[in-house]
């Protein structure tokens, strides 16, 4: 269960020079083909943070073809979570686990103002009261590793305004948002996918984390996720995710999967916007809008798969025509 306490930072050994806390906000037009996040990643115990502002209209495949970006490593942490102004121009205020005021002002005309309130309660993926596979897996150990030893997702609306190189976007959308805690390494941090969708004309939403290993699988199997009809919460107990990819980026999907309450649904989803996020150096993302259609009804969400440059040229072309001794 996500208490209020959960905004902020969590305690932690200080020497833990790899601990790290994540403040992930998403946001899209999908009439515009405009989607975009705004992420922090703060190292407490270093007292620095990272943060990532990024807004790609349509699919591109480089990542300089994005609408914008604006990423800052190593700047002066905060304090708190529940109220920060960095730097880099980002600005939060949390009200409580479920409401935040999100402000940025950048680079080239370029300005972000959100109201952020969430649709259901955060879903915290290590309650076993709240989360059927982690139920399953009382003898210990999360599917996602380390990097998400405290995880909660929360479907919110997202009301507001981008202005982007001087072109006013206005944002109204559901989306997944997220808040991570724990030891977060860069290089070899595991692969995964996490993605959801949101149907407005029958108030329902869905997420979900998947394991990834895109050299050798397009067939990803659950980890943990959820479906939320009309406000109520269930969790899922199996799903399977069905991938086509473009590279490293999901082009187009298949999302299968049942709820604890034993009901079962089929999503199918093809991209509009997103591109490469080279998060860190040593770590890269394919990141997408999906148009998503389930049963006749039409809805849109984030997805994105995370693997490390470790594992990408673990299985690259230059290390495929090493010289065989």
């Amino acid at each position: 269960m996500i208490l209020d306490s959960d905004v902020d930072f969590h305690p932690t050994d200080p020497a833990a020079h790899d601990w790290a806390e994540t403040n992930y906000f998403a946001f899209f037009n999908a009439e515009r083909r405009i989607c975009g996040h705004l992420q922090a990643l703060f190292r407490p115990n270093l007292g620095i943070v990272m943060t990532d502002v990024r807004i790609w209209r349509g699919l591109v495949d480089r990542s300089h073809d994005a609408l914008y970006v604006a990423n800052h490593h190593h700047q002066p942490g905060a304090s708190s979570l529940r109220e920060y102004a960095l730097a880099s121009g980002l600005s939060v205020k949390a009200a409580s686990p479920r409401d935040y005021r999100v402000d940025y002002i950048g680079i080239d005309d370029t300005e972000i103002h959100f109201d952020i309130s969430g649709i259901m309660e955060p879903y915290d993926i290590s309650d076993p009261d709240m989360d059927p596979v982690t139920r399953q897996q009382m003898d210990g150990g999360f599917v996602l590793g380390e990097a998400y030893r405290g995880h909660w997702d929360m479907h919110a609306r997202v009301k507001g305004e981008i202005r982007c190189r001087g072109e006013v976007i206005p944002v109204d959308c559901v989306q997944v948002m997220d808040h991570s805690w724990g030891p977060r390494t860069e290089v070899e941090l595991p692969g995964m996918m996490w993605l959801g969708a949101y149907f407005p004309d029958i108030d329902t939403a869905v997420h979900g984390f998947f394991p990834a290993d895109p050299v050798h699988s397009d067939e990803l199997d659950l980890a943990h996720g959820y479906i939320c009809r009309q406000g109520k919460v269930t969790g899922l107990v199996s799903a399977r995710l069905i991938l086509s990819r473009l590279n490293y980026l999901p082009i187009a999907a298949e999302w299968h999967g049942e709820d604890a309450d034993g009901e079962k649904f089929s999503l199918y989803g093809a991209s509009i916007a997103g591109g490469p996020w080279p998060v860190y150096p040593s770590v890269d993302v394919g990141i997408t809008l999906k148009r998503w259609t389930m049963g006749g009804h039409v809805g849109h969400g984030l997805a994105m798969e995370n693997t490390s440059m470790a594992y990408r040229t673990r299985h690259g072309l230059a290390a495929s025509q090493a010289p065989r001794r």
